[in-house]
């Protein structure tokens, strides 16, 4: 058996002056966030306007919070990008412990709409699964890294590995491992309840394990096996009244359905090819609950119609492919994970917000990240895409000094092949010159 080298840990800083050189696909994708981000600032106004002047006497109330947490978020995305990654990995157990205290904490909070989900921190509403979300994406990668390789077992084998220790690599290692962890979390987040919170999270750590290839075909096939029988799950849920509920108005008969997701679908309905126009919404007028938050792409479809949602989609798969070229170019595997995760929460996020708007999924609060207004969601966000950023710059350095490497190595190659030429005797010409003597 081969013996495995742990690396000793590599020197970091708390902030690099320099990560690294731009990449064009990394500020591509930067050109990609800044559309969706004012796409979004845009919307939440027309959105927003209304229940803003009736609700808080002030039309601006809505979209003046979200573009205070906008700059706070651009600082956060600025500092996170200079923050050396090294530093955030080492952090992680001690920011996973914080993260449980948090979660414990918020259940002796106040309860809002029947939940205990948020903390009151400066005047400001803290939700706290926004940072475990967080939290979760950067242990877990950790974790997955740092577990051993199934090709390093025995490389005398040349990839045939008894059934056991296959199993015990696969299984244990690369797959219970790394999801141990959430376990406390998800317990903690059915305790406040907070089933979106738990989709996602469990969605995002997934997807990490499942693109970073931990766990071989039994991710795989674990993954598929959930996918098919989710429906089936969550039509046998009983146990839990909330969930309950929303399952019980999860339906294509309108008389049954709740009253959020059939003034969502008359929205949608509404908007047909073009849309009312920007501004002209009518469901925003209070008769559609949560318009500025959950259900913002309902008012989007309803004003800028079928067109407008298809360019909001194209505009985050562009987004997250990008995101996932920056991931798969990072320095490390723990930088890939990290990247893919980050990536992972936007798909997540934006797949299940459009599913429940259109009731595909059971109705559940999930927002549509830069549009839904949310001043922790969106100031943890902008903060991972600033993780984004020093994972993009310190890849584009990492192969710029692979490149150069490589460039050195075929120098010094030519320049040795060029001395062995001419050291080598031609014997052609050595019997033409003995000749001629």
């Amino acid at each position: 058996m081969a013996t495995i080298r742990r690396k000793k840990p590599e020197p970091f800083a708390l902030l690099q002056r320099d990560p690294g050189p731009w990449s064009p696909i990394l500020l591509y994708w930067l050109v990609t966030l800044g559309i969706i981000i004012v796409f979004g600032l845009v919307m939440l106004f027309s959105a927003s306007y209304t229940t803003g002047y009736l609700r808080f006497g002030d039309s601006l109330h809505y979209i003046k919070s979200q573009v205070l947490c906008l700059g706070l978020g651009l600082v956060a995305m600025f500092l996170f990008s200079y923050v050396d990654h090294r530093l955030l990995r080492r952090l992680v157990w001690p920011g996973y412990f914080l993260v449980l205290a948090l979660l414990v904490l918020v259940l002796f909070s106040t309860p809002l709409n029947g939940c205990k989900r948020w903390l009151r921190v400066a005047g400001m509403t803290v939700q706290v699964s926004e940072i475990a979300k967080f939290e979760m994406i950067l242990l877990t990668a950790h974790i997955a890294a740092k577990s051993p390789r199934l090709e390093k077992l025995d490389p005398s084998r040349s990839g045939q590995v008894p059934v056991g220790p296959w199993l015990q690599q696969r299984l244990v290692r690369e797959l219970l491992l790394p999801l141990l962890p959430l376990l406390p979390v998800i317990l903690l987040l059915v305790m406040e309840p907070h089933m979106s919170g738990i989709v996602l999270t469990t969605a995002m750590v997934g997807t990490i394990l499942l693109l970073g290839g931990n766990g071989g075909v039994i991710t795989w096939v674990g993954g598929a096996a959930g996918i098919f029988l989710l429906e089936t799950i969550l039509q046998h849920i009983d146990s839990i009244p909330y969930l309950q509920k929303r399952l019980d108005g999860w339906t294509q008969d309108l008389s049954q359905m709740t009253d959020q997701t059939v003034q969502s679908l008359y929205a949608i309905g509404s908007g047909g090819l073009k849309g009312l126009g920007l501004g002209n919404s009518v469901e925003k007028q209070l008769w559609l609950p949560e318009s500025t938050n959950d259900f913002i792409f309902s008012v989007v479809c309803e004003e800028l119609g079928f067109i407008g949602a298809v360019l909001i989609i194209v505009l985050f798969v562009l987004f997250i492919v990008q995101g996932l070229l920056i991931a798969y170019k990072a320095e490390n595997l723990y930088c890939t994970m990290v990247g893919i995760g980050i990536m992972a929460q936007i798909a997540w996020q934006v797949f299940c917000n459009i599913a429940v708007v259109t009731n595909t999924l059971p109705n559940t609060g999930i927002s549509l990240p830069f549009f839904s207004s949310g001043g922790t969601s969106l100031i943890l966000l902008l903060a991972e895409m600033g993780v984004m950023v020093n994972i993009g710059r310190n890849g584009e350095r990492a192969a710029q000094q692979r490149e150069q490497m490589r460039a050195q190595r075929e120098a010094a190659r030519a320049e040795r092949e060029a001395e062995l030429a001419r050291k080598t005797i031609d014997l052609a010409s050595a019997r033409a010159a003995r000749t001629e003597q």
